[in-house]
């Protein structure tokens, strides 16, 4: 039976909660609404009151506003009249909401469409059928279960014998590739030792070239030129920088190679752990027949395993780690091949590098040398320069001197002449004129002489400027041999030679 519900005041539909208003306007006594009620039904009006008006319950829980006055009259509780003339029998009612609703007339919920319904759904006989067909199919697997059991047995045998074939196989590839990957890592490490000590001794060469660089720093500033040697000593140190980041470049390579055959050898190694541990199983397995004793039920074992694949991608997986192993050390073998190459390329280019730059000192030292004595020889004549000029000096100012006595004589002549001829003796006469002539003559020469005296003096200032600076030359020249002949001659001899730079 179905519950009967009741719905709230908001939930009346309009013309209800009109009628309600309208009774609780006119104060009407339940009597009267019954009386209303009949009246209306037989005009043929749709006229739905809720119950809780039309006929309170006298409940404890119900609002004071919504009860009747006691009559003593007692309706059926929670029954709300449905709508009369609107019925639904169609399975979808009970969801749409269209049933008719249980009213204060009656309580019935199914239709007689749907109760013969129900009925025949009682009566079916499909579950007998049913059970005849189940028992048929048993019996016939039963009779079937032996031979095909013995049959399935046997297949599983042979597949058993070929996968443990198959994974025997690979188990032989997977060791022969274990071995060689070993071997190459090995290989590689001896390598990289190598490589790193052929980048130790390329601090030797770096240290000798920047020890000549700072060594020829310390000339003098005449001598501070970009000459050959200092080209080939800086071409020297950018060829050792260029070495250096070629065999860091080549040290991280195998670095990260070194890291990728050891990566490739813990997956090959753990490949053939599991193919050994595969293979041990399928030995077991095949051991087994039904009379073994160790055989019991287990449990779940009809599953594939969590991480189980198909056989192609175990083909797939096996062929690809081989080949990966493979790949990784033929790179890694091709890269010690470079190696070699580079280590013995870079060591032939430095040390052709220190041969074009002993020979470039050498050359050096060779002109300097020559410069220097070609200095020794033009301050040896300066210096004979400067002594003659000197003695040129002195006679030309004990000339000036000599000149003084001619200048008195012949000044005095004629102040003689000039204040001692009285009136008329005194003449413009040939001998004075030719005093005066002969004091014109004496200053030009003085004049003469004292230029001659300027250009001496010049001239050995010169010359004495020229020794300072040919002494200082001949000092910065021989500076200049002591530190190109003999320091970093000496530096240089200790240069290594091209099997060392190699790291042989």
């Amino acid at each position: 039976m179905t519950t009967l519900t009741t719905f709230p005041e908001d939930d009346r539909c309009p013309k209800v909660c009109n009628d309600i208003g309208a009774f609780k306007k006119a104060d009407k006594s339940p009597e009267k609404a019954k009386e209303d009620i009949k009246a209306a039904e037989e005009k043929g009006k749709d006229i739905n009151l809720d119950i809780k008006t039309a006929a309170p319950i006298a409940s404890q829980e119900m609002p004071e506003t919504l009860r009747p006055p006691t009559s003593g009259e007692e309706y059926l509780p929670n029954l709300k009249p449905g709508l009369d003339g609107k019925v639904d029998w169609t399975p979808l009612s009970g969801m749409t909401g269209t049933r008719p609703a249980v009213n204060k007339y009656s309580i019935s919920r199914y239709s007689l469409n749907e109760w013969r319904k129900h009925n025949e759904g009682v009566l079916d006989p499909e579950i007998l059928t049913e059970s005849n067909i189940l028992e048929y199919n048993a019996k016939t697997s039963m009779m079937q279960a032996f031979g095909n059991i013995d049959k399935q047995q046997n297949e599983n045998n042979k597949r058993l014998k070929q996968k443990a074939r198959d994974i025997f196989r690979w188990k032989v590839e997977v060791e022969r590739a274990c071995k060689a990957i070993t071997d190459e890592v090995e290989m590689l490490e001896i390598d990289r030792q190598r490589l790193k000590g052929a980048s130790r001794v390329l601090m030797l060469p770096e240290s000798i070239s920047k020890e000549c660089l700072d060594l020829r720093s310390n000339r003098f500033e005449p001598d501070l030129v970009a000459d050959l040697a200092e080209q080939e000593l800086i071409k020297e140190m950018k060829l050792v920088s260029e070495v250096r980041a070629t065999l860091k470049n080549t040290l991280n390579q195998i670095n990260e190679q070194l890291t990728i055959n050891k990566a490739a050898k813990h997956r090959i190694e753990f490949d053939w752990c599991d193919k050994e541990m595969a293979y041990n199983t399928e030995t077991i397995n095949l051991s087994l027949n039904p009379k073994s004793n160790t055989i019991l039920f287990r449990p779940g074992a009809t599953r594939f395993g969590e991480y189980s694949a198909p056989l192609e991608y175990w083909e797939y997986f096996c062929r690809e780690n081989v080949q990966n192993c493979e790949s990784a050390r033929q790179k890694s073998a091709d890269l010690r091949g470079s190696l070699n190459a580079i280590l013995v390329s870079g060591g032939r280019k430095l040390r052709n590098q220190a041969d074009r730059t002993d020979m470039a000192l050498a050359e050096t030292v060779a002109i300097t040398q020559e410069l220097c004595t070609k200095l020794e020889e033009t301050l040896r004549s300066t210096l004979q320069r400067l002594a003659d000029t000197e003695n040129l000096i002195d006679e030309l100012h004990s000339s000036i001197r000599k000149m003084d006595a001619a200048m008195k004589l012949a000044q005095t002549r004629l102040d003689n002449r000039n204040n001692w001829r009285p009136h008329g003796e005194s003449v413009r006469d040939q001998p004075h004129l030719g005093l005066i002539e002969e004091v014109k003559k004496i200053h030009e020469t003085c004049t003469s002489l004292y230029g001659q005296l300027t250009n001496a003096e010049r001239v050995r200032k010169e010359l004495m400027a020229k020794r300072i600076v040919l002494e200082k030359d001949i000092a910065s020249k021989r500076k200049t041999l002591i530190i190109d002949r003999e320091r970093c001659g000496m530096v240089r001899s200790h240069y290594p030679s091209a099997s060392e730079l190699a790291g042989f």
